[in-house]
């Protein structure tokens, strides 16, 4: 099967490419690519115009949980790979807070065989660090790394032990496996239901300070340059984060981080109305840091956006605000929050690829990311323009209390390919 995609707006932060082409598709792999116009004497099965679209690399998303095994009611894993598929995402990566815990290579071939016959976007799997995630005994590393694991993390459980922490990256480290954390010091942070600062002294509610963050992330940077580990801080909230992984990057340290849309999109003024959707772990702080995220993403400091998809229960959202569940679902969503940042000028389409694509696959050593010639045909078609409002109550996922609920944005994915393969219907 030939399939050539013509009048195409392609973006390839890889390539460096941002400009007006074609590409061609043949049995799942991208054949050829160009500026302009196509030769009159490439054949093709199908012709499709782009309508001036762009087809980019389509997403890798490096922080999902997973309702399933553990929580069908919530989320299975049919619906949280169409759920994702909607989104533009083809690669998805689990947190291994499951029920049970992935934290063993059977757990891991398991789930594989179950996203295969899902016949949607493609699965991996983080290992634990820990067995059940109990922070008590370090898990089987090389033989979650063996079945496919491609890195080891926490879900929301940080380490708290430096020493723990010590033994994982070294392991980690032999491995040739990002250790993939969240950080959080939970003597600081415990039973905190927002940002600590004025805000949360009004609403009387109590605070987690972001120093919370900042203190764990300084000492696991200096642990990975101890141990020369990949080490890779997930959701950073604060600028204080910010400035440390910029600092270690300067450097020279093995150091990533990723960021969500709640934290460049919203700050703590949202939690005002006491809005259970707004609750989240780490929670939306002040102005100041969700400008320094912004910054972030902008100069190169963050590495990628994931969507932190967490299914919740809606029992468990309806409930006053310090005995609500935090989170949301996040996979549908992710693209249109991060085009917002585009469409306000702070970031190019170009960059935001480069997060939601290129980015998380170079941290993870994916092959995707990129329309490269010979790269497998996972592509995204984008109308950057088309005006929306998400509505919730639509979405694929079964979970559908999301803070961005009734918010205007702009950007829709029209198609996707997974390996040359069209996984949702023409909507351009």
């Amino acid at each position: 099967m030939r399939e050539l995609l013509m009048n195409a707006r392609l973006i390839c932060p890889l390539q460096n490419i941002d400009a007006n082409g074609w590409l061609l598709i043949e049995n799942g792999i991208i054949a050829d690519s160009g500026n302009g116009t196509a030769d009159s004497s490439i054949a093709a099965d199908k012709i499709t115009d782009c309508k001036s679209h762009i087809i980019g690399p389509s997403f890798v998303d490096m922080r999902v949980q997973s309702g399933y095994p553990g929580a069908e009611h919530l989320e299975t894993m049919d619906s949280l790979l169409q759920s994702a598929a909607s989104g533009g995402i083809s690669t998805v990566v689990l947190l291994p807070s499951t029920l049970p815990v992935i934290d063993n290579a059977a757990i891991i071939d398991s789930l594989q065989v179950r996203a295969d016959r899902a016949n949607g976007p493609k699965v991996h799997c983080y290992g634990a660090m820990t067995k059940e995630l109990k922070q008590e005994q370090m898990a089987e590393l090389g033989l979650m790394a063996k079945a496919g694991a491609v890195g080891f993390a926490s879900g929301t459980i940080s380490i708290q032990s430096a020493l723990s922490m010590y033994r994982i990256m070294n392991y980690a480290a032999m491995l040739d496996k990002p250790v993939i954390h969240h950080c959080e010091d939970f003597s600081l942070s415990e039973n905190g239901d927002m940002n600590e600062g004025e805000t949360s002294t009004r609403l009387g509610l109590l605070g987690k300070p972001a120093l919370a963050e900042t203190l764990v992330l300084e000492r696991d940077v200096q642990l990975a340059e101890a141990t020369g580990v990949h080490y890779h801080a997930s959701h950073i909230s604060t600028a204080g984060a910010v400035e440390i992984v910029r600092q270690a990057k300067q450097r020279g340290l093995k150091i990533t981080a990723d960021t969500a849309p709640p934290y460049f999109t919203m700050n703590e003024f949202a939690v005002s109305g006491y809005d259970t959707r707004m609750k989240m772990n780490p929670p939306l702080r002040c102005e100041e840091d969700r400008e320094a995220i912004v910054d972030g993403l902008s100069d190169g400091t963050i590495d990628a956006v994931a969507s932190d998809h967490i299914p919740v229960n809606p029992d468990m959202k309806n409930q006053p605000f310090t005995l609500a569940s935090c989170g949301g679902p996040g996979l549908e969503t992710v693209m249109q929050m991060t085009a917002k940042l585009v469409h306000g000028g702070q970031l190019s389409w170009k960059r935001a690829f480069e997060l939601l694509s290129t980015g998380p696959a170079r941290i993870l050593k994916l092959d995707s990311g990129s329309l490269k010639t010979g790269k497998p045909a996972d592509l995204v078609q984008i109308d950057p323009n088309a005006a929306c409002v998400i509505d919730a109550q639509t979405f694929k996922c079964l979970s559908r209390i999301s803070p961005f609920d009734g918010q205007p944005c702009e950007g829709k994915v029209n198609r996707l390919w997974i390996d040359g393969i069209s996984c949702l219907p023409d909507t351009s």
